[in-house]
C-alpha cells in the first residue's frame, strides 16, 4: 500500500495535538480529521462565564423588589411584575451579552466558528436570540399559567429561580456562539418563526382571529400584534443573514451571475418578510400589506423555477419536490381565489406553510454546497518514499 504524508498548517497541528490522539476519515469526498475523544470538540466553559452574571443579576432582582415593592411578599410566575418576566428581561441582557462577547473574541481572534461570518451578521442573531428568549419565556409562562392558575411564590425561591434560568440562557447561548453553523442559523430562523407565529396564535386574546384572516394576527385588533409583527421583521433579518454567509462562502466555487440571481431573489423574499411585519394588515397600510404578500408568493414561484438553472448541481429529486410544492401552492390558490373553497386564513396558513418548508430545503441543500460552519485549510498530500 502506498504511503502519503499529510502537510497541515502549524496551528492546526497544535490545535490537533492539544485534542491528544486523532483520527482521519472521508466524509462525502472530504478528508476529515478529528479528535478520537468527541469531548473535545464540545465547548468547556467555566462557571464565571455563565453562572456568576447569573447569581449577580438574581441578587440585584432582590434587592430590587425588596427596594421598590416592600409590601410584596410573594410573586405570581406571568404578569408584568412575575418570575416569568423576570427570568425573560434578565435573561435576554444577560443572554445577549454573553453571546456578543463570545462572538467577538471569536471575531478578533480569528479562532472559531464564528469567525467565518461577518460583523454584519452580529446584530440579527443578538435579536434573534433576544427573541427567541422572549418567546420561550412567554410561551413558558402561558403554559405554566394554564396549568397551575394563580400560582405564587415566595421571593427566595423566585429568586433561584431567577438564577437558574438565567444561567441556563447564558450557558445555551455562549455554546451557541461556539458552535455558530449555517444549520444552527436555519434552526434559529425556525424557532423564531414557529415559535412567534405559535405564541400569537396561542396567547391572542381574539380567540376567533381565524375567522378574519392569518394577518389578523398582526393587526391593532389583535393582543398579540407586537409578537407577530416582531416575529416576521427579524425572522427577514435573519433571513438575509443566512443568504449573505451561504453566498459569500460559495462565491470562491460557485462565483457566476446565475447565482448572484439567486442571492439577490432571496433577499427580495427576505425583505418581503420583513415587510410584512413592518407594514400590517391595518387600514393605513392594507394596500401596502396586500401588495407585499403577494410579491411574496410570486417571488417564491419565481424561485421554484429558477433553482434548475441558478442553483449549483441541482439534482432531479430537488427539482420534484419544488415542482410539486410549487403545484400545490398554485391549487391552494386557485382553490380560494377562483373556486372559493378555501377560506382566507386556510389559504394564507397552507402557502404559509408550503413556503417555509420549501426554504427550508432549499438552505439545507444550499449549506451541503459548502463545509457548513468549518474553516477550509491548505493541505497537502505528499507521497511518502518506500526505504
Amino acid at each position: 500500500m502506498k504511503k502519503y504524508l499529510v502537510e497541515v498548517p502549524e496551528e492546526v497541528a497544535e490545535r490537533l495535538a492539544k485534542a491528544g490522539t486523532v483520527s482521519m476519515h472521508i466524509e462525502n469526498q472530504w478528508l476529515v480529521i478529528r479528535p478520537d475523544d468527541g469531548t473535545a470538540l464540545i465547548p468547556q466553559l467555566k462557571f464565571a462565564s455563565y453562572g456568576l452574571p447569573a447569581v449577580v443579576l438574581a441578587g440585584v432582582f432582590l434587592v430590587g423588589i425588596k427596594w421598590w415593592l416592600p409590601q410584596v411578599h410573594t410573586l405570581p410566575w406571568s404578569g408584568d411584575y412575575s418570575i416569568s418576566s423576570a427570568i425573560a428581561t434578565l435573561g435576554m441582557i444577560s443572554g445577549v451579552l454573553a453571546f456578543m462577547v463570545a462572538f467577538v473574541r471569536q471575531k478578533l481572534s480569528q479562532h472559531g466558528p464564528a469567525a467565518t461570518f461577518t460583523w454584519r451578521s452580529l446584530f440579527p442573531l443578538l435579536i434573534a436570540c433576544a427573541m427567541i428568549i422572549a418567546i420561550t419565556a412567554e410561551g413558558t409562562g402561558w403554559l405554566i399559567d394554564r396549568l397551575f392558575p394563580g400560582l405564587r411564590l415566595d421571593l427566595y425561591t423566585a429568586t433561584v429561580l431567577v438564577m437558574v434560568g438565567v444561567s441556563i440562557v447564558n450557558y445555551l447561548l455562549i455554546n451557541l456562539a461556539y458552535t455558530l453553523s449555517p444549520g444552527v442559523v436555519i434552526n434559529l430562523m425556525t424557532v423564531m418563526i414557529v415559535g412567534g407565529v405559535g405564541v400569537s396564535m396561542l396567547a391572542n386574546p381574539t380567540k376567533n382571529w381565524w375567522q378574519h384572516n392569518f394577518s389578523f394576527l398582526g393587526t391593532a385588533n389583535s393582543g398579540t400584534a407586537w409578537q407577530f409583527n416582531f416575529t416576521l421583521i427579524f425572522s427577514g433579518l435573519l433571513m438575509a443573514t443566512l443568504v449573505d454567509y451561504l453566498f459569500v462562502n460559495l462565491a470562491p466555487q460557485y462565483h457566476t451571475k446565475k447565482t448572484l440571481w439567486l442571492r439577490l431573489l432571496l433577499l427580495a423574499l427576505a425583505a418581503n418578510i420583513a415587510g410584512i411585519g413592518l407594514f400590517p394588515n391595518d387600514p393605513k397600510y392594507h394596500l401596502l400589506h396586500d401588495r407585499i404578500a403577494m410579491w411574496l408568493v410570486y417571488l417564491l414561484w419565481l424561485l421554484i423555477i429558477a433553482v434548475r438553472w441558478c442553483l449549483p448541481g441541482v439534482t432531479k429529486q430537488f427539482l420534484k419536490v419544488s415542482y410539486l410544492i410549487g403545484a400545490i401552492m398554485v391549487l391552494d390558490y386557485f382553490m380560494f381565489k377562483v373556486v372559493g373553497y378555501l377560506s382566507l386564513t386556510a389559504f394564507e396558513l397552507l402557502a404559509f406553510a408550503l413556503a417555509f418548508a420549501w426554504l427550508l430545503l432549499l438552505f439545507q441543500y444550499i449549506e451541503h454546497l459548502l463545509p457548513a460552519g468549518q474553516q477550509v485549510l491548505p493541505v497537502k498530500l505528499q507521497p511518502v518514499k518506500n526505504e
